[in-house]
């Protein structure tokens, strides 16, 4: 009998897409509680049942003989990001009908994005990539002594927060460069194009050469001559 082929688990590219992918979630939890303007299409109700639910069940399955770390308080939490998601995802719907323009996988606006900070702060989402995951993780530091569970959540939701910003950020950024390379390439294009037109412009003109047809004047002398003898 052959030996059988060895299946290969999953490359460490693999690993790592999937990790970027899966970061999301937890994000979307914390981002549905503190922003007020996440896209529709993020706030999918499936995606928050899917998400929530699993944190509920958690904190369902962990309660009986786990009381001193409140697993409870993981249930509670998921139904306010359930909830919170589903009355953005309301209120988008409204403001899709009333024509108001927003990119539907918008990651939202830091509540901390006051107007007032300076523009050093506020740009390039300074606000929402680092003061965000900062605030949540030092929520679930604060809560740890008390409820260990949801705690501990907190702390992993920030990060993947982090991250998943990170990840929007990089991407945006390589979108901006390859625009601005596009527009470098089409100048350096046009300027090539130029060039060779105005060589073209430039040189003479050339007579036609190839081969002649019909009499020549001196021939045509000649056959005028004989015919006046």
């Amino acid at each position: 009998m052959p030996p059988q082929p060895q299946q290969q688990g999953p490359t460490f590219r693999e690993q790592y897409a999937f990790a970027k992918w899966f970061m999301q979630f937890p994000a979307l939890t914390l981002m549905g509680l503190s922003r007020r303007d996440v896209g529709y299409r993020l706030l999918n109700p499936l995606l928050h049942i899917a998400v929530d639910g699993s944190l509920a069940l958690v904190g369902i399955l962990a309660e009986p003989g786990h009381e001193d770390v409140r697993p409870i308080d993981l249930l509670i939490f998921a139904l306010l990001s359930f909830c919170a998601g589903l009355a953005q995802r309301i209120h988008r719907w409204w403001e899709l009908n009333a024509a108001v323009r927003q990119h539907s996988f918008y990651i939202g606006t830091s509540p901390f994005n006051f107007r007032w900070l300076p523009k050093i702060f506020r740009r390039n989402r300074r606000m929402a990539r680092f003061i965000d995951p900062i605030f949540w993780f030092l929520i679930g530091l604060a809560l740890f002594p008390f409820s260990r569970v949801l705690a501990c959540y907190l702390m992993f939701a920030a990060f993947c927060l982090r991250t998943y910003e990170y990840i929007i950020h990089q991407r945006e950024r390589n979108l901006d460069l390859d625009a601005v390379d596009g527009l470098i390439n089409a100048e350096l294009q046009g300027e090539t194009v130029e060039q060779f037109e105005n060589v073209q412009d430039t040189r003479p003109q050339q007579q036609a050469t190839g081969i002649p047809t019909g009499l020549g004047q001196d021939v045509r002398e000649h056959i005028k001559r004989r015919k006046g003898k």
